[in-house]
This record gives structure tokens, C-alpha cells and sequence, in this order.
């Protein structure tokens, strides 16, 4: 496994995902509002999402060309989990992130937190200028945080995936350090 720091915001620990998160993240998980917009169901068991992590906890791609970057957000004022953020850095040394935060969170920052950690440690840690994020066409919240976060919106595919046998568009969105 390669080793992966830590980060720290004002109240978040972000701690490099491993196997030991799944039991404390499984609960958080299982909420379906949180599969509303993405074509990925809650894990089906502990074991599962054991199993899931135990594949990214390598930290890169079965070829070994991706970067795998996968954390466990904690918030140090609740005393718990919150949700977890990703980034897939590529050889040219672009990256696609991806968060999910838990439903009882949404609405106190802390993704906002994450998301511009996350960004802060792949400009600075990765030498990434090019950050991307895919988002459902109807995942308005998700949308705002990526614009207020300085994204700007891309492409549209139409009929990107079938989520829950409807045909979703979805947008790229980009911000790219000047």
C-alpha cells in the first residue's frame, strides 16, 4: 500500500481510507437520498464495503497508470464520520474527485471544507492544474458547490447512465489553477 497523508482542515480530519473504515462508514452509507443522482447502490453488507476498500487501499489502478486517493472525512466537533471524498489522478497529471457526505450533514460545509482541502492537497502534493467533476444534471446541490468552489461547467451528456431505470444527463464541470 502506498503511504497517504492525513489532512486537516479547521474541523476535519481527513484520514487516508482503509479497510477499518467500513464498519464506521456502512451505516452512513445505507441512506438512499445518497444514490439519488449516481448509479451506485449502498453497500449490501460490511464485508462488501470491506472488500471495496480493501482495492482502493492500494492507492492505484490495477495497471498502476491511475492514482487512487481515497479519504474518510471526521469531523472533530460531531465526534464521528461524516462521508468520504476521492480523487483519481491520471499520468498527465489531471484528476477527477468525487464526495459523498451524509444526509444528516448536507448544509454545514463540510464538503465545501473537504472539496477545497482536497483541491489544495493535489495542486500542491500532485502538481494537478486540472481538476474535474462529473455531476447529474439534477444534483443541484452538488452543482452549487462546484460553482461557488470556482468550477465551470462543461459538457453535457445526454443519456449518460440509467439511474433507476431513468436515462440521466450528466455535466462535467472543470477548474483549472491559473
Amino acid at each position: 500500500m502506498t503511504e497517504m497523508a492525513a489532512l486537516n482542515t479547521k474541523r476535519l480530519r481527513i484520514e487516508p481510507l482503509v479497510e477499518a473504515h467500513a464498519a464506521a462508514l456502512f451505516p452512513g452509507l445505507q441512506d438512499e437520498t445518497l444514490y439519488e443522482f449516481v448509479g451506485d447502490r449502498a453497500p449490501a453488507s460490511v464485508d462488501a464495503l470491506v472488500e471495496r476498500y480493501r482495492r482502493l487501499s492500494t492507492r492505484k489502478s490495477p495497471d498502476g497508470s491511475e492514482a487512487w486517493l481515497n479519504w474518510a472525512l471526521w469531523s472533530q466537533p460531531l465526534d464521528r464520520y461524516v462521508g468520504w471524498i476521492q480523487a483519481t489522478v491520471y499520468p498527465d497529471r489531471t484528476a477527477h474527485i468525487a464526495y459523498v457526505l451524509f444526509r444528516k450533514d448536507w448544509g454545514c460545509g463540510y464538503a465545501r471544507e473537504a472539496v477545497t482541502a482536497l483541491m489544495d492537497h493535489l495542486r500542491s502534493d500532485w502538481s494537478v492544474a486540472d481538476i474535474r467533476a462529473t455531476v447529474d444534471t439534477r444534483n443541484q446541490r452538488s452543482i452549487a458547490l462546484l460553482e461557488a468552489l470556482g468550477f465551470v461547467r462543461g459538457q453535457v451528456r445526454v443519456g449518460a447512465e440509467e439511474i433507476r431505470g431513468v436515462m440521466a444527463d450528466e455535466v462535467e464541470y472543470a477548474i483549472v489553477a491559473q
